[in-house]
């Protein structure tokens, strides 16, 4: 018999006697943060996995004001480090829309970032873990009660700035803030 017969024979047979059997190496199943989700979270999510930022679609909501509508976005990094994106309201290379059941789009008027508001573009570092909510504001007649879609643009900044785009869908109904 081998030396090599030998060795398994006694390592295998004492084991087996033993009812240990031999430890054999099984795949873990690991679960990103950016899958997990908590009570009351909106389902509607997308990953732009090229920068491992998710997209956490909060709601549109109709204010006092009938014809606007503002929509709500969580964006986080997932990254281990800060990633510096300009997101876009009207911006023309990187806009972002929003398009109704019947396929009418709407460009947003203007984007709002803790204490920024633009019409056209804010840059922000996105910090690593930390969530990050923008607020899109659109013209939308009151007559549009059904949502399709919000088409989201952005820029990555970096050695080369990179335009993305990501599209959350099957948004259902606009919420109506209640009149005082």
């Amino acid at each position: 018999m081998s030396s090599l017969w030998k060795s398994i024979k006694n390592v295998t047979l004492p084991a087996l006697l033993l009812g240990t059997g031999i430890q054999i190496a099984v795949p873990t199943l690991v679960v990103s943060p950016v899958n997990a989700q908590t009570p009351g979270e909106s389902s509607i999510k997308q990953v732009d996995r090229r920068y491992n930022i998710s997209f956490d679609y909060r709601g549109c909501q109709r204010t006092q004001r009938n014809a606007r509508v503002t929509c709500e976005v969580i964006a986080t990094n997932f990254n281990n480090n800060h990633i510096r994106v300009s997101f876009g309201a009207r911006n023309v290379q990187y806009q972002t829309r929003l398009v109704d059941n019947s396929g009418n789009v709407y460009t947003s008027g203007s984007l709002q970032l803790n204490q920024y508001d633009s019409q056209d573009k804010i840059l922000t570092d996105l910090a690593p873990g930390i969530p990050t909510k923008l607020v899109f504001n659109f013209r939308v007649p009151e007559q549009v009660t059904q949502l399709s879609a919000l088409d989201l643009g952005y820029l990555t900044v970096g050695r080369v700035d990179t335009i993305n785009r990501i599209t959350l869908s099957n948004l259902g109904a606009i919420a109506s803030t209640a009149k005082k």
